[in-house]
């Protein structure tokens, strides 16, 4: 099938204007990476392998094809701040476009179950241009965020599925390790995020779990305990939050679902760049978590701060057990 980009006109090479914009972009570079993904059946394991690179100066009315995974994706605009793109498809339901800011990436992975192909984007320029060297470094090095959606649970539910608040299920040899002025926050099942952390950063399997303890609360110099677990949970511990020093509201299982999202998406997301002015301090670490207290209506954890929580990682991406806590009133 012969693909049709919908709104796209190829440049005029001779034209004065188009000329002088070229002149005006030479410094742009956009990336786009084709990797092929799949996933054993009988065995579970994830398989990832890079088929294609294009590196290029775009323009508007560009095509770039990708023919092993049968997408184009055509440059409706591009500036030296941003880069529209649009993919077009055999399935024209799945056309969609992206906003490219400088310095940053983003992320498409096209619906599958277990397996095919999926894309990531990379835009900056050589010459940083009306944008804090900082934060432009901190865009450089990551490309993408994996966005978390929330809804208060409703009935029976699977209580090992990733959520926030509520009744964790934990490995029965942690029982004993908690006390009163633990507050859990949430708990990642790693096989949820899989298809959205392309290049691995947190494990695939196990679970994720984010404990903070609140003997200093309501101050927000609060102690984080997150901790990694390689296995299945079999013990559900109901009532957790009920002795916490934080006001009620905090019992009830609130149930994430995961997506792609650029680097520097709002709201409550995993990775990327944290949101507000945290996210041009070059200082801070990375960021593993970023909470978002509008995402939580009727929760009263945080819900007066006009701002974000953010748990950060240790001396790197693998270091858990130096994660810091941190609030952005801002």
């Amino acid at each position: 099938m012969v693909f049709q980009p919908r709104v796209l006109r190829p440049a005029v090479q001779n034209h004065p204007k188009t000329r002088e914009k070229r002149e005006r972009n030479i410094n742009m570079k956009f990336r786009i990476i084709e990797e092929a993904w799949g996933i054993n059946r009988k065995t579970g394991e994830r398989k990832v392998r890079r088929t294609a690179e294009r590196i290029f100066t775009p323009e508007a009315g560009q095509i770039i094809e990708f023919p092993l995974g049968r997408r184009r994706f055509g440059i409706a605009s591009a500036d030296e701040e941003r880069v529209v793109l649009r993919v077009q498809c055999e399935n024209s339901d799945d056309e969609k476009e992206f906003i490219i800011e400088c310095g940053a990436g983003g992320f498409y992975n096209p619906r599958s179950c277990d397996g095919g192909y999926r894309y990531l984007f990379e835009f900056d320029t050589d010459e940083p241009q009306g944008r804090p060297a900082a934060g432009r470094r901190r865009g450089k090095e990551s490309r993408y965020s994996i966005a978390i959606n929330v809804e208060k649970a409703a009935g029976e539910h699977d209580y090992t599925q990733s959520k926030f608040f509520g009744s964790p299920t934990v490995p029965n040899e942690w029982v004993e390790r908690f006390y009163d002025d633990i507050i859990f926050l949430a708990q990642i099942r790693l096989s949820d995020i899989a298809e959205y952390d392309p290049d691995n950063i947190l494990p695939h399997s196990g679970y994720l779990y984010f404990f903070l303890d609140a003997e200093m609360y309501p101050s927000d110099q609060l102690y984080v305990w997150v901790e990694y677990y390689d296995g299945e949970p079999d013990t559900i511990i109901d009532d957790f939050n009920e002795l916490s020093p934080l006001p009620c509201g905090i019992n009830e299982d609130w149930l994430i679902s995961f997506g792609a999202a650029p680097p520097d998406a709002d709201g409550t997301k995993l990775l990327g760049l944290p949101s507000g002015a945290a996210g041009e301090d070059a200082s801070l670490p990375k960021l593993l978590l970023q909470y978002d207290p509008l995402d939580f209506e009727g929760v009263p954890y945080l819900e007066n701060v006009d701002g974000y929580a953010y748990v950060l990682f240790g001396r790197d991406e693998k270091d858990f057990d130096g994660a810091v806590y941190k609030v952005d009133r801002t």
